[in-house]
């Protein structure tokens, strides 16, 4: 009994590691067909509330052991401070994200796992603990299953029911392939295959159709006119164990003036520098904001990433500055990184030598819960996202009702150089795909891109290669449903799943009953 036991959750593992197979930049889709089939077997064989949740922690163990490797990197920074934390955050993040499907297995496993209701026991299970896990604390959305798509037509389903609503899809798919492997009779099995073929080819064909026609119009709807501003996004590529050094500071600025001079020259009315381009304080350096206006051409505007200190509190910012060298409006990041940005429990913590990952006195403070768009001289309305902001869907819906485009503004260059990067990049897509809304984004180290609002991107600078990108701002498309809606139609999704799961559990209870009788 043991080593059956065992020999589960090794395959749970493994089937987690397939999964991880679909997210970017690998980019597998495909290999959900196998894993997801895969998981629900397993999920179903476990005799009992407790297997169903070892099954599910190790496959959400090898899951986000995979596609959450990069966490190991900030610690790579200085790995003479940080580096004896390497296997314990890794271990530590794998297994606690890995607590969220376990418990959604077990969840599942009480809802009921026979008959024709199991697979939507399953989905609602794991996809309720995923949303949970995108907004409990501090929340941390990476790496749901929905992103396998960001490389399909597939994708465009984020416009109507958002990230978590694809995500939903993919798992009930994945969920009824594995329980039509359980179904013996040849007439179920043509019922259960036709409604697979109708639950996966209804949603794609609808997301294929909003993309397909885009692209034999050749984007009609969204070519900007000639009065779209031209907006210039700076890559300056700076490792971060060189960022902060002092004898570089001055190097790193005269190269941001230096391209953004060259982006004005080419017409740019607006550039954005990256997250925490630059140490220099913009409010008290008149000599800096003067230097900037010389950089732009008349009426431009230049959209900094930050530092800025105010009270004695410190603020991650993005910061509006025109061609007078005058600031113009200031955006503090809201929703900080735990343990980058700030310490939880940071009393109890330093006591056994835990810190931020960027130390400052005091740490890091969250802006005020602000709209926030912002309104700058004739240009459209824009709403701001500094790194990590942008993989929060619901938070982009609550503040960018008044935008019309998007600019996020972020330092991969803690993320590594290949998985993490490409990772952040796709969800910035998503974001995009979900309100229709372009995205302006400028990153240190890659990927800087312009990017549509069905979340191609429309020219960017590769990974780890110093440079600008200069962009006429795309229109935003036609209001989506997600952003009317919200998640409603994921909740009315999530919930008709827990309801079938109960019903057919029901059902077939009611059957074994009338069986002994």
């Amino acid at each position: 009994m043991a080593s059956s036991r065992w020999g589960a959750r090794w395959l749970a593992l493994v089937a987690g590691l397939i999964a991880a197979l679909s997210q970017p930049p690998i980019s597998w889709p495909w290999m959900l067909i196998i894993a997801l089939p895969l998981m629900f077997r397993l999920w179903d064989l476990a005799a009992g509330n407790a297997r169903a949740f070892w099954v599910g922690w190790f496959t959400g163990l090898g899951y986000f052991g995979a596609t959450l490797h990069w966490i190991v990197e900030p610690f790579l920074v200085q790995p003479e401070i940080f580096g004896w934390m390497i296997p314990f955050a890794l271990v530590g993040m794998a297994g606690g994200m890995a607590l969220f499907w376990g418990a959604g297995f077990w969840v599942a496993k009480r809802i009921g796992s026979a008959g024709w209701g199991a697979p939507f026991a399953l989905t609602f299970g794991l996809v309720g603990m995923e949303w949970l896990r995108g907004n409990i604390l501090s929340g941390f959305p990476w790496s749901l299953l929905g992103y396998a798509w960001v490389e399909s037509y597939a994708i465009q389903l984020a416009s109507f029911v958002g990230i978590y609503g694809v995500t939903l899809w993919t798992v009930l798919v994945g969920a009824m392939l594995g329980y039509l492997l359980t179904v013996r009779t040849v007439s179920r099995q043509l019922a259960v295959s036709a409604s697979i073929l109708l639950l996966f080819f209804g949603p794609y064909l609808y997301s294929a159709d909003r993309q397909v026609f885009v692209e034999i119009t050749e984007s009609k709807d969204l070519t900007p006119d000639e009065s779209a501003p031209q907006i210039g996004l700076v890559q300056p590529n700076v490792a971060q164990r060189d960022k902060w050094q002092p004898h570089l500071r001055e190097q790193h600025l005269n190269d941001l003036l230096t391209k953004t001079r060259d982006l004005s020259d080419r017409g740019a009315d607006v550039v954005i520098w990256p997250e925490a381009a630059t140490p220099y304080q913009f409010d008290t350096a008149p000599q800096l904001r003067a230097m900037i206006a010389d950089a732009l051409k008349p009426g431009g505007v230049l959209l900094a990433g930050g530092i800025r200190f105010e009270d004695g509190r410190t603020f991650n910012s993005l910061i509006a500055v025109d061609s007078t060298g005058t600031i113009l409006d200031t955006y503090d990041k809201q929703h900080l990184v735990p343990f980058g940005e700030k310490m939880p429990l940071e009393p109890l913590l330093s006591r056994i030598g835990l810190r931020a990952m960027i130390s400052l006195p005091g740490g890091f403070s969250s802006g005020k819960d602000r709209e926030r768009s912002m309104t700058i001289g004739d240009l459209p309305p824009l709403v701001p996202m500094i790194c990590y902001e942008a993989i929060f869907p619901a938070e982009i819906m609550r503040r960018a009702a008044k935008g019309d485009w998007l600019v996020q503004v972020t330092n991969d260059a803690w993320f590594g150089n290949w998985v993490g990067p490409y990772q952040h990049l796709a969800m910035a897509r998503v974001r995009a795909i979900e309100r229709g809304l372009p995205v302006a984004r400028a990153a240190n180290t890659g990927v800087s891109a312009m990017i549509d609002g069905y979340g191609r991107q429309l020219a960017s600078l590769p990974l780890n290669e110093a440079g600008v990108v200069l962009h006429a701002l795309p229109r935003r498309t036609a209001a989506t449903l997600y952003s009317r809606y919200e998640d409603i139609p994921f909740g009315i999704g999530l919930f008709l799943c827990l309801g079938l799961g109960i019903v057919g559990r029901r059902r077939r209870e009611a059957c074994s009953k009338g069986r002994e009788k």
